[in-house]
């Protein structure tokens, strides 16, 4: 049975519909010489004969009636699952597991996936959130979202923005410090960092002068929030992507941006999945949702 073929089975069954190989060809657009050939390679690996042919004469042996009967449920059982993923490919319905940062999700990425669930109530959503690098393939993932250069091979990585870092403080801890006029003032703050690096790196968004601080941190966490929070409290000034207090509820905790012509260097957001040509109809319309969804709203999250 070595090289045996599963589509010269398949040609053997639907052939075997048929009163000759002519008319057998004919239906299955194949030509006549080619379904032969196939038909006889089958019968040499099977080493028998499964159909008696010649110019006048078509009919299945007595082996190939017993292994038409033997084989036409299982190739039809093949056909019926073919259809059913072409289906479950081709329709809006089923499961797509998506993988994305906590925070980022939390704050603003929600938002576009709550919105692409109620347009595709029969599209169910699995999102995974986490910060640590995944492996996408064990865990199934069919679109991902990531940060900064952590990409994957063979992976497609569009670019959705860039997000910069800026400084910002509580209105509290402004009015009870001294004034900023330059990054160089920060080192008479107290600095809250998201970031284990004890340097902050920024350039004036005009005249493009470059500054570095370090510094040690009193306030530091590695999840955003906190920092955020910490800086609402009046604990110091912080250095984080704005869209985490450029919204009515923190403008309220009065956290407003410190000097506004100075950021740091943006860091890349990349929408991520595995094929570009075998995706199915959910998985594209998705993607499809969430450049719209960043069209429409990227302007509100001061991303580029």
């Amino acid at each position: 049975m070595r090289g045996y073929s599963l589509d010269d089975l398949h040609l053997f069954v639907q052939t075997a519909q048929y009163q000759s190989l002519t008319q057998a060809a004919d239906k299955i657009c194949m030509p006549l010489a080619t379904l032969s050939r196939r038909i006889k390679r089958l019968e040499e690996q099977l080493n028998c004969r499964l159909i008696d042919r010649s110019a006048h004469h078509f009919s299945l042996t007595a082996d190939g009636v017993r292994y038409h009967q033997l084989c036409q449920p299982f190739i039809t059982g093949l056909d019926s699952v073919k259809e059913l993923i072409e289906f479950d490919r081709e329709e809006l319905t089923g499961n797509i597991k998506i993988s994305a940062p906590i925070n980022m999700t939390q704050v603003w990425l929600k938002q576009c996936i709550y919105n692409f669930v109620l347009k595709h109530p029969a599209i169910n959503i699995n999102l995974q959130v986490q910060n640590e690098k995944i492996d996408l393939i064990s865990e199934q993932i069919d679109v991902t979202f990531r940060v900064g250069e952590t990409l994957e091979p063979d992976w497609i990585a569009r670019r959705l923005w860039q997000i910069p870092f800026v400084l910002c403080a509580s209105t509290l801890y402004l009015d009870q410090h001294p004034p900023l006029f330059h990054p160089s003032d920060l080192s008479q703050h107290r600095l809250l960092s998201i970031s284990s690096s004890p340097i902050w790196q920024m350039y004036h968004q005009h005249s493009g002068e470059i500054f570095s601080l370090q510094v040690d941190f009193p306030f530091q966490s590695n999840d955003v929030l906190l920092v955020r929070d910490a800086a609402e409290h009046g604990l110091g000034i912080a250095w984080m992507p704005p869209y985490y207090f450029h919204d009515t509820q923190h403008q309220e905790h009065g956290l407003v941006q410190v000097l506004p012509d100075w950021a740091g260097e943006a860091y890349d957001v990349f929408l991520m999945y595995r094929d570009k040509d075998k995706q199915s109809a959910r998985v594209k319309a998705f993607i499809q949702h969430v450049f719209d969804w960043k069209a429409k709203l990227s302007a509100n999250f001061s991303v580029q």
